[in-house]
Order: C-alpha cells, then structure tokens, then sequence
C-alpha cells in the first residue's frame, strides 16, 4: 500500500495532493459522525433492558446527568429522538462527502487525461514511429481512468479504516476479549485472501491492458481503412479479429469480478464463524446468556456495521492490484507534474517575451552536412547531406523508394532532428526557433488527413471559428482551383465531406490540402509525393494549380515520376545517404 501511495504522490500535481489532504480530514469527521450514530446504541439498549440502568449504568448514568435528566423514559425518548438527528446529519454529510469525493475524482480524471494527450502531442514525431496508436489510445483514456480508481479505493479504504478503528474502540469498551478476537479473525482473513489473489488480479490487469490496446487497434485499422476493407472483401477478417482479442478481454474482466470477490467472501465467512465459535466458548464457560445480551446487542449492531466494513476494504484491495499495472505504467512513463510545470514555464515565458515573427525567406534555405539516422537503428539515412533552396526557385527531389525524400523533407520541417548539420535559413539556424520556422511552411502530403467536419473547417485546420473569414478561405480555395466546384455545392463552404473526406474525389482532396497549406501564406511550400497516388489526368490538373505558383513561392517538391517536376528550377536526387544536385 506505501508503495502505491508513493506512485500516487508522484503522478498528482502540488493542487491535487492540497486536496487530497481536504478529503482525508474530510474522511475523518464522517468517520467520527459514523462512530457516534453507531455508538448512541448502547446506551439505548442498556436503559430499554433494565429499569434501573439510571442507578446501575455508569454509561447511562453519565448521560443522563449530563443531560440532567432524571427519568429513563425521558432518557431513552431523548436518545431516541438524539440518534435520528444524528443518522439523518451523518447521512447527509456522507452523501455530501460522496460527491465531493467523486466531483474531485472526475474532474482530475479529466484534467488528467488532456494532460496526457498534450504530452502525446508534444513528443516528437520519431517518438510515433515505433508507437501503437491502440497503446496511446488506451493510456489517455483507460490507464486514466484507472490511476483516478486507484486514488478512490484508497480514499474509500481510508474512510473505511477510520470507522472500523472508531467502531472498534467503542466495542472493545464492551468487551476487550471479544473485540481483540474479531480483530484478529478479520485482520488474518484480509492479509490471507488479498495475499493469495493479488498476483492473480495484477496479471489479470497487465493482461486487460495488452488486450484492450489490441482492441483500440483493431477498430481503427478496420475504421480508417474501411475503403480497402470493403474492396478486399475483409469484413470478416477484421470483424474476427477485433472478437479475438475482445473475447480475452472480456473473459479477464469476468475472471476480475470473480477473483476479487473472493476476499469479500472470505472475510464475511471468516468474521461470522469467530463470533459464533467465540459465543459457542463463552456459553460452555458458564456465562449466563441474559448477562452478556446488552453487551452483545451493541457488538452485533456494530458488527454489522464492521463486517461490510472489512470486506469493502477487501474488494478495495483487490480492486488496487488489478488497476496496478496501469499505474505502475503512468508511474515509470509520464511525468505529469513535470510535464506541467515545464508547460506552465513556457506559457510564463511566451506571455513575457514579444511574440516572435516569422522567419523571413529572404536568400536561400540550407541543410548543411546532414547527418541522419532513425531511433533504434544503426543505418545511416543521410551522410554529410547537403542542399541548397533559393527564393522564388522550384526544386525537385526524386531518388527510388526508401533513399530518403520524404525523410529530408521531415529534417527540413523539424519532425525529425539531425543527428549533426544545421537547417539555415538566410544564415539563421531554424532549431533556435521552430515555431515562427513552422509558421512560415504549408505542407502538402500525399494523404491529406481531412476531419468530419466542414470545407470551411477543413480549410482553416486547427483554427477557431471567428478567428478568420469566409473570404480568406474563398481566396485559397480559388488558389488551389476549387472555388468553382464549392459555390455550386448546396451548403457551400458548410458542406460535410465525411470521415477522411469520402464524399470528395482523390483530386478534391488534395486540392482541400493545397488551399489549407496556402492559408496562412507560406513563402515555402512543400509537396511531398503530393500527387503519387492520382490518376495522370487528375495529377496534370492538380500540377497545373501547384505551377501556377511558380516564381511566387519558393517550392520543394518530392515525386517519383519526373513529369511531376518537370517544370522544376533544379532537381535533387538522394542516393547513397548525398543529395546530388542537377541543375537544369
């Protein structure tokens, strides 16, 4: 338990553990309210069963003086009426302590979770290289979800200890022995169970984490592929395939459910066998029955109280060891305090500092004796590359598959970093500012990545409505020459082209990613295999759009077929880790 309380004392952020700290005080006083509703039942008892418990009862004897009443009728009408009020103020304060606790555990399940997607977001693109989308899919959510149920079991195990420790002293004032027995029995009982199926439910949970990212991936392959899935006739396939891991996933969580109502269970059995074997021992030691009745009318009533006690705590525990693969994973992977502060320096930063421009293309873009190769692997991509880009020019890179041309684009951008060189631009190396570097590239890819969503939308990509007008976007929709085709459209600039742009046409498609990348006005636009997988007519039209832009942006396009840059000022072809130059 140390061990998960220093896990979540490392995740949780200085404001969270503040609060944390509110809920435990918090816990304390329900426990103490608990103690008091609970405990008011043996003086009740004790007055009903005797007529002369204001003379005989020390218990009673002190209340009643302190309440100076004189009459046991009095007395026991009075507490009576006492122990309402407090069962109804302990209930409402444990139902207000409920929401505060799950109003705390939601909105930081939340919180946590857009953490975690912004730290996905900001690492860099190498990092996805080697990653699965299914994995990052279930850690922003699930693990989320399960580092927050970790902190609640706590807290509940927390709220729990306290009312048994009350309990069990007002008990123990009762009958020390019985209480130091039931004790005992329900303590070896816990160690006992959780002992046998922590390992069980920890693997369990390792494993319902492996299977639910197999899930996540599987939807999506067969989501964002569906085009290929229907044309293969693979519905089957991937349908089949989703079940399989499904099918182990479903069954951990049925064998979760099981396993961890086994303490549950053993603890009720364990608690109810001790006190009747201990009643069956103290009846065979000559003690009368009616004696020991007050006594053991407030032990059962307590006992009733204590027995769910222990076994929530139980399935608390057990609930911790099949969640604690997910917090061990967050644990040792994402240092979200971290990332925090670091995010909260920058945002400090940014906020003092005048907000950088653009920087300008002015003479020409450098790669200076690149050297290159990817993570986790020994071949190098690119050595000692070079090339030159001058402004205004129109440069070609062509080389065979897998030499590097879209990897030197991604060096040029910044996705991927040089393992030595520079990238210049007018002597101004672009790593000592990436951003105003970004702010003035449009980027056109062979698979333009279009959202659900509006032309409009989709044009001004990542901008919020109201932060640019229709006519910027009309403008570059005229630019990419598809103003024609959007004004005849019902819905014009709000018509939906569907998940990864369906409704639209190959050429419409990438002419949406020529007007998004001109819509901020780049002076570099870069192409990269932009037109690879149209048809020659469609590739000649959207060519025909891209030249149009010869001579007034400088442009940096990667093909495989040398038609596509024909009208290209100089050619680049990347061979053997070089860029070799051939001017026209």
């Amino acid at each position: 338990m140390f061990g998960i309380i220093k896990k979540l004392r490392k995740i949780l952020n200085k404001k969270q553990k503040q609060r944390v700290a509110i809920l435990a005080v918090m816990i304390v006083i329900g426990g103490l309210l608990e103690t008091v509703s609970v405990s008011m039942i043996l003086p009740i008892m004790q007055a009903i069963m005797s007529e002369n418990a204001l003379e005989e009862n020390a218990m009673v004897a002190t209340i009643a003086g302190i309440l100076h009443i004189t009459s046991l009728r009095t007395f026991v009408v009075v507490m009576l009426f006492g122990m309402a009020g407090v069962f109804v103020l302990k209930n409402a304060y444990m139902l207000f302590l409920t929401y505060v606790q799950h109003t705390f555990i939601t909105n930081n399940q939340f919180r946590t979770s857009g953490d975690l997607l912004d730290i996905y977001l900001n690492k860099p693109y190498s990092f996805y290289l080697n990653s699965s989308t299914g994995d990052i899919m279930r850690t922003i959510y699930s693990d989320t979800t399960s580092v927050f149920s970790v902190l609640l079991q706590c807290l509940q195990i927390l709220t729990e200890v306290i009312v048994a420790l009350c309990l069990g002293m007002v008990i123990f004032l009762s009958d020390p022995v019985m209480t130091l027995v039931i004790a005992g029995v329900l303590l070896l009982a816990m160690l006992i169970s959780n002992r046998l199926m922590k390992k069980k439910l920890s693997r369990i949970g390792e494993d319902s984490r492996k299977y639910q990212g197999k899930m996540y991936g599987s939807i999506l392959q067969s989501v964002t592929g569906i085009k290929d899935v229907k044309v293969f006739a693979k519905e089957g396939a991937f349908s089949d395939r989703y079940k399989k891991y499904g099918r182990k996933y479903y069954s951990l969580l049925r064998d979760s459910s099981v396993f961890g109502s086994v303490p549950k269970l053993v603890v009720e059995t364990s608690c109810m066998a001790g006190i009747m074997v201990y009643l069956a021992v103290m009846i065979l030691a000559g003690h009368e029955v009616a004696e020991m009745l007050p006594q053991l009318t407030a032990f059962a009533l307590a006992a009733m109280r204590l027995m769910p006690c222990a076994s929530r705590v139980s399935t608390y525990m057990a609930n911790i060891a099949y969640y604690k693969p997910a917090l061990d994973f967050v644990y040792e992977n994402v240092d979200l305090p971290g990332f925090l502060r670091e995010k909260q320096m920058q945002e400090a930063q940014k906020k003092s500092m005048p907000q950088g421009e653009r920087i300008h293309l002015r003479d020409k873009i450098e790669l200076q004796h690149i050297f290159f190769k990817y993570p986790n692997s020994e071949k190098y991509i690119f050595r000692d590359a070079n090339m030159t880009i001058h402004r205004g020019e129109s440069v070609g890179i062509v080389g065979t598959t897998g030499a590097g041309k879209s990897t030197i684009v991604d060096i040029l951008i910044g996705l991927l970093t040089e393992e030595s060189g520079k990238v210049l631009c007018d002597e101004q190396n672009v790593r000592d500012n990436v951003p105003s570097w970004l702010a003035n590239l449009g980027y056109i890819p062979q698979t333009i990545n279009l959202m659900d969503d509006t032309i409009r939308a989709n044009v001004a990509f990542g901008y919020e409505e109201g932060s640019f007008t229709d006519e910027q976007v009309w403008k570059v929709l005229e630019e990419a020459q598809l103003g024609a085709f959007v004004r005849e459209l019902p819905e014009g600039l709000d018509t939906k082209i569907g998940e990864r742009g369906v409704r639209l046409s190959g050429g419409q498609r990438q002419r949406i990613g020529i007007a998004r990348a001109l819509f901020h006005d780049p002076e570099l636009l870069i192409l990269d295999e932009a037109t690879s997988a149209l048809d020659n007519d469609t590739e000649a039209a959207i060519m025909d759009a891209i030249n149009h832009f010869h001579g007034k942006k400088t442009m940096l396009i990667i093909a495989h077929r040398l038609k596509t840059i024909e009208n290209c000022d100089v050619v680049y072809r990347v061979e053997d880790g070089k860029m070799i130059e051939e001017r026209k």
